[in-house]
């Protein structure tokens, strides 16, 4: 009997291309990216540099910042990345980012828990990232280096750095890298189909090979392997992502916790310098704010990721209410007689399954259930029940019978 396949699943996101535009923009090492980082600089509005350098003091800060979204959905929108950034909670921003430059869990730990200061961890002679704090400008440590600085604001006021990392992102999208990823939006999906017709033929061994991941895998041994020595079992692995990249041209990728021991792992695939190239010969254009009456146009829904969403009475409970009537998750909280925290935490989850949109409102924001998707819900499953051919994924299921509860 043949081992069971690694659980993967091919996507299209600006989730990481987003972060990686703005490490090659703000990177002064040559980048096969030239000609589109000058078209970029140039419409980027007076003071955009600034405000960026705040939050991501050094370039290699941002592939460090796409860590803040860990724990959302695989497949997402920039809307969707900027509401759950908007609405993540200070010590969940801090873990998410922090744990990106601590590898030790106890580090991480002390410094939300309240036990270390920035500095005490900084400055200690027996810390073990000692060459990625360096790499992070962080080592050796001056307290009033830019690194550490924005470290500190993260540490002691991260609701303001949320709003400034969010701000950032914001003008950046709409300063023009919206239209970037419009036009690559074609080339992507015809990348991901071929990624993914590869990944139905081949062995994930033989798939890492061929688009030259930084990590070996193991079908014989079912486990994974880094550069680094560590080892992940197939087991362990609740879903491997692969994603068409434009601008992942340091091969970068993530591994996240999925809950117990399980992991999710991320592997943005560059797909060469010419699509990214190509936008260098387009005329630069300030991006106009969608209008509220515009119709979001719906990504590809992952029905799993919806039902799963639904599945919850509370939030099955909140979708009847927002498909009715938009509201603010303070009026949600009201008429359901449900705590502020724990609608926000909903909330999320069925943001992050492509459930919600969202519309200004003054100080606040009103919710609606987003009808496309629930529309285009339908085709969908029919689509992942019905196929013939593709990968039956079954492990998730299995895995977590008798574990924690999904969210």
């Amino acid at each position: 009997m043949a081992p069971p396949r690694f659980p993967v699943e091919v996507i299209v996101t600006p989730r990481f291309d987003l972060f990686y535009a703005l490490h090659a923009l703000s990177s002064e090492a040559p980048t096969p990216l030239g000609g589109w980082k000058e078209n970029a600089a140039r419409r980027l509005p007076r003071g955009f540099a600034e405000a960026a350098r705040r939050v991501a003091p050094i370039p290699i800060f941002w592939p460090l910042l796409a860590d803040a979204l860990q724990g959302t959905a695989g497949e997402m929108t920039f809307q969707q990345m900027l509401s759950a950034l908007k609405t993540m909670r200070a010590n969940e921003l801090r873990a998410n980012i922090l744990g990106g430059i601590f590898h030790q869990r106890s580090t991480v730990h002390s410094l939300l828990a309240g036990k270390k200061t920035l500095a005490q961890v900084l400055t200690d002679e027996d810390n073990t990232d000692t060459e990625l704090l360096a790499h992070f400008g962080l080592r050796p440590y001056r307290g009033d280096s830019p690194a550490a600085q924005a470290m500190s604001t993260l540490m002691s006021d991260a609701t303001s750095y949320r709003e400034e990392l969010s701000e950032v992102l914001r003008t950046f999208w709409q300063s023009g890298f919206r239209a970037d990823w419009e036009l690559l939006d074609e080339s992507a999906r015809t990348e991901a189909a071929r990624i993914r017709s590869l990944a139905e033929r081949n062995s994930i061994a033989d798939v890492a090979s061929a688009l030259r991941l930084p990590v070996v895998f193991d079908d014989a041994s079912g486990a994974m392997r880094t550069k680094s020595g560590t080892v992940v079992k197939r087991e362990q692995i609740e879903r491997c992502y692969l994603i068409p990249s434009a601008f992942n041209t340091r091969r970068w990728w993530a591994k996240y916790e999925a809950g117990g021991d399980r992991v999710a792992l991320y592997f943005p695939v560059w797909t060469g310098a010419e699509a990214a190239s190509a936008l260098a010969h387009r005329k630069p254009a300030i991006e106009k704010p969608a209008r509220a009456t515009t119709k979001t146009r719906v990504p590809n829904v992952n029905p799993e990721a919806v039902f799963r969403a639904l599945g919850d009475t509370t939030r099955y409970a909140i979708a009847s209410l927002l498909a009715r009537n938009s509201t603010t998750s303070a009026e949600l909280s009201r008429s359901l007689n449900v705590s502020k925290p724990t609608i926000t935490h909903h909330v999320q989850a069925l943001r992050a399954a492509g459930l919600i949109t969202e519309e200004a409102d003054g100080g606040s924001s009103r919710l609606s259930l987003n009808r496309d998707t629930v529309a285009a819900l339908s085709d969908a499953a029919v689509r992942d029940l019905f196929s013939s051919t593709g990968e039956l994924q079954l492990l998730t299921t299995r895995h977590r019978r008798g574990g924690p509860n999904p969210i």
